[in-house]
């Protein structure tokens, strides 16, 4: 009886021990990084760069895959995330969008079932139309909306997302009614924007930026407190008169809830590390639409959420969405 008293505790002690011991060898195997978003977007590319940067022998020093679930508003990647062990080797890619998102229906995720782990930086957003397009200003896009309420469609990202609140929001502080066009990434959006069809459509200012100097589009507004410097004749919304809280885009990353604390804590480390890193300051110096603002203070990161989310539902009940 007593060796088998012995036994059952050795077993127990082991299965107790076992998380602590995977949490100490973290990481011994691939990461992958879940990015919610298509293949083509600038949130992609941000997805991109950041598996390739911590995946440097002075990061963590094992490969980071990247996998594109960009379907049914950011819920794809997280039921994805959540089939998988709470360990840290599944990265959810989140960003400002998830706000939106996990207050919609279909987002079987709830806010609890995920933890926040690090806020790297925040998009800047502008609004175009093609060269050609008989809209030479947010003026006349504001105007022609207002003569037929619901009729002309402005591509973005998906429903739920900053983007949709961008687009409502900046409209609405104008006093006209538009139809916001879902796409899987802003990419898509602005794909449909060259080739003419759509009417017009948001996008970041580093996606706007080679087709504006092309000749391709034109920049109609910033919707930003601040002109951006690589658009320094386009107006932001509220230089035009159009004063509301503008909730901007901020990419991040998201973990299983339950994820060991040591292995958060390697993680953390590991993004501050990429955010120092060289690699990161050249994107920083070729992405006119990004702004840092890293942070990884789990209760800051927890409580701003939280406020987000209730300011999105606010914003989704009193525009219809919800």
């Amino acid at each position: 009886m007593m060796k088998f008293a012995a036994g059952l505790a050795a077993i127990v002690l082991s299965a107790v021990s076992a998380p602590a011991v995977q949490a100490q060898s973290f990481p011994d195997k691939p990461i992958e990084l879940v990015c919610s978003t298509s293949p083509g977007s600038t949130a992609a590319m941000w997805c991109q760069l950041m598996a390739q940067v911590l995946a440097k022998p002075d990061v963590l020093g094992t490969p980071v895959n990247v996998v594109y679930k960009g379907a049914g508003s950011g819920n794809e990647a997280a039921v994805y995330v959540m089939s998988r062990p709470a360990d840290g080797y599944t990265l959810l890619h989140a960003s400002a969008s998830f706000s939106g998102y996990m207050n919609l229906p279909t987002f079987s995720v709830k806010p609890d079932d995920l933890e926040f782990l690090v806020k790297v930086e925040k998009f800047i957003y502008g609004l175009a139309v093609r060269s050609d397009s008989k809209y030479k200003t947010f003026g006349d896009l504001v105007s022609a909306a207002k003569l037929a309420p619901g009729t002309i469609g402005i591509a973005g990202n998906k429903i739920g997302s900053i983007h949709h609140k961008h687009i409502i929001s900046a409209f609405s502080a104008a006093g006209a009614t538009v139809i916001h066009i879902p796409y899987q990434g802003s990419g898509d959006a602005m794909r449909d924007l060259l080739g003419g069809h759509v009417p017009a459509a948001l996008g970041t200012i580093g996606q706007i930026m080679p087709h504006e100097k092309a000749g391709k589009i034109r920049t109609l507004v910033v919707l930003n407190e601040t002109r951006s410097p690589a658009l320094p004749d386009v107006p932001t919304i509220q230089e035009l008169g159009y004063v509301y809280p503008i909730s901007h885009q901020w990419q991040g990353i998201f973990l299983k809830k339950g994820t060991p604390d040591e292995v958060k804590a390697k993680l953390r480390a590991a993004f501050r590390k990429v955010v120092d890193s060289p690699e990161y300051a050249e994107y920083l110096k070729n992405s006119p639409h990004v702004e840092k603002a890293f942070e990884d203070d789990p209760e800051k990161l927890r409580e701003s959420f939280q406020q987000e989310l209730q300011s999105y539902r606010t914003f989704m009940q009193e525009n219809g969405i919800l």
